[in-house]
C-alpha cells in the first residue's frame, strides 16, 4: 500500500515538472517573439527617428579624452581670474574713447577760433549795398578805448533808420571786433551804413550828418576820413537798392480758421499754441527766429483784422530755405491748426490741401531763385541787411 503511494506521487511530480518546463518553454518562445517584433522595421517615422537617432552610451569610448584628475574643469578654468579682467579692458575703452571725444571737441573749438580769427582779418563790410567810412590814427598812435565809445555814442546820436555797423581793429592782435566788444586802444575804425532797406533809403542829407560826425573825429586826431565812394553817388544807389528791395518784398500767408465756423479763437489758447510752436510774443503778434540772433523774424503770427481767423506769414527774403525754414513753416501751421482744431485757408478763404501746398513751396523757391540770380541769396547776411525793418 505504502508502495503505491510512492509510485503516485513520484508520477504526480514528474507531470508537475514536465508542466512546468513546458510553460517556460512557452513563455520564452513568447517573449522571443515580441521582441523581434519590436525590433523590426517600422512605417512610423516618429519612430524610425528615435531609433536611428539613438546612441547606447560607451564607457569606453574616447577614455583617452578625459581630463586627468590634476586638471581642472573647463567651467571650473573660466572661472580662475586673469591678469587683465574684462572690467578692465571695459574701462579703458571707455576712457579712450572719451579721451577722443575731447580730443575732437578741442579740435573743433580750435578750428572755430580760427575760422573766428580769419573772419576778423578784415571788417565784414558788403560793399554793394553798404557806405563805408574808416579812419586810421597817425603813425605811431592808436584810437584810445575812450575815444572810439565817445564816436560810436554820436553814430548813434543820429537815430538814423538805416543801420550802422563799427569795427574796430584791436592794436594788440590786429583783428576786427565791433566797436562794443572792443576792449583796449584801436589803430582803424570803419563804419558801415546799409544803403536801402524795407523802411528807408539813404539820401543826401543823411549821408551829410553821417559823414560830419566821422570828419569831426578825424579832425580832432588830425587825420582825414577816407571813403568808399562819395556821398551823391551813395545816394545814387541807394535808389537802385529801393527798388531792388520792394520788388522782392514779399510774404506768403496762410489763414488759420476753427473747423468750426461759429468759433472764434481764444488769446490764452493761441498764445500757448504759439509758444510751444518756438514763437515769441511781440507787440500783439508772435515771432518765429530759427537763429536767435538774427535782427528781423522768418515768420509771424497775428490775427486777422475781424479776428477770427490767424495769419501765419513767412518771409521770402529772410528765410533760408537750406536751412529748412520753409519745412518748419508748413510744421508750424501743422501744429497750429492741429493744436488749435483749426484747418489752412489761402487768401480766398479755400482750404490748402497738400497740392496746394506744393504750389506755394514751388512758387517760394522759384521767387528765390530768381533773386539769387540778381544778387542776393535768400537767408544770407545780405539780404537780413537789404530786408531788415529797422535800423
Amino acid at each position: 500500500m505504502n508502495y503505491q503511494t510512492v509510485i503516485i506521487s513520484v508520477l504526480a511530480a514528474v507531470v508537475v515538472l514536465a508542466l512546468l518546463w513546458w510553460r517556460s518553454k512557452r513563455d520564452e518562445r513568447r517573449a522571443r517573439e515580441a521582441d523581434e517584433r519590436f525590433r523590426r522595421p517600422t512605417d512610423d517615422v516618429l519612430v524610425k527617428d528615435l531609433h536611428e537617432g539613438r546612441v547606447e552610451p560607451d564607457l569606453h569610448a574616447g577614455a583617452d579624452d578625459l581630463p586627468d584628475e590634476d586638471e581642472a574643469p573647463a567651467s571650473e578654468a573660466s572661472m580662475t581670474p586673469s591678469e587683465d579682467p574684462t572690467i578692465y579692458r571695459e574701462l579703458e575703452r571707455e576712457e579712450a574713447e572719451r579721451r577722443k571725444a575731447a580730443e575732437e571737441q578741442a579740435g573743433a573749438k580750435g578750428a572755430e577760433a580760427a575760422a573766428d580769427k580769419s573772419d576778423r582779418a578784415v571788417p565784414p563790410v558788403d560793399p554793394a549795398i553798404e557806405w563805408a567810412l574808416d579812419i586810421s590814427p597817425r603813425a605811431g598812435q592808436q584810437f584810445s578805448l575812450g575815444g572810439v565809445g565817445s564816436l560810436v555814442h554820436q553814430v548813434r546820436a543820429l537815430n538814423l533808420p538805416l543801420l550802422v555797423r563799427i569795427w574796430a581793429q584791436s592794436s594788440h592782435d590786429g583783428l576786427y571786433y565791433e566797436a562794443e566788444e572792443l576792449a583796449g586802444p584801436a589803430r582803424h575804425i570803419v563804419a558801415a551804413l546799409v544803403l536801402a532797406n524795407r523802411s528807408a533809403k539813404l539820401d543826401e542829407v543823411m549821408a551829410s550828418r553821417f559823414y560830419q560826425v566821422f570828419e569831426q573825429s578825424a579832425a580832432q586826431n588830425e587825420v582825414a576820413v577816407r571813403r568808399s565812394c562819395e556821398p551823391q553817388q551813395a545816394a545814387q544807389i541807394s535808389d537802385n537798392l529801393k527798388r531792388f528791395v520792394e520788388y522782392y518784398d514779399t510774404k506768403i500767408e496762410l489763414r488759420i480758421a476753427p473747423t468750426d465756423p461759429e468759433a472764434v479763437f481764444a488769446m490764452e489758447a493761441v498764445d500757448a499754441a504759439a509758444k510751444s510752436a518756438g514763437f515769441r510774443a511781440c507787440e500783439g503778434a508772435w515771432e518765429f527766429r530759427p537763429d536767435p540772433t538774427e535782427r528781423d523774424p522768418v515768420m509771424t503770427l497775428r490775427f486777422a483784422d475781424d479776428t477770427k481767423r490767424l495769419i501765419l506769414a513767412y518771409d521770402i527774403p529772410l528765410g533760408n530755405l537750406a536751412r529748412g525754414d520753409l519745412k518748419r513753416f508748413f510744421a508750424n501751421a501743422n501744429f497750429l491748426a492741429c493744436v488749435l482744431h483749426a484747418v489752412w485757408l489761402d487768401a480766398a478763404e479755400n482750404a490748402v490741401d497738400a497740392f496746394g501746398a506744393l504750389a506755394i513751396e514751388d512758387a517760394v523757391r522759384h521767387r528765390a531763385d530768381l533773386m539769387e540770380k540778381n544778387g542776393v541769396r535768400a537767408g544770407s547776411s545780405r539780404a537780413r541787411l537789404l530786408f531788415s525793418r529797422s535800423a
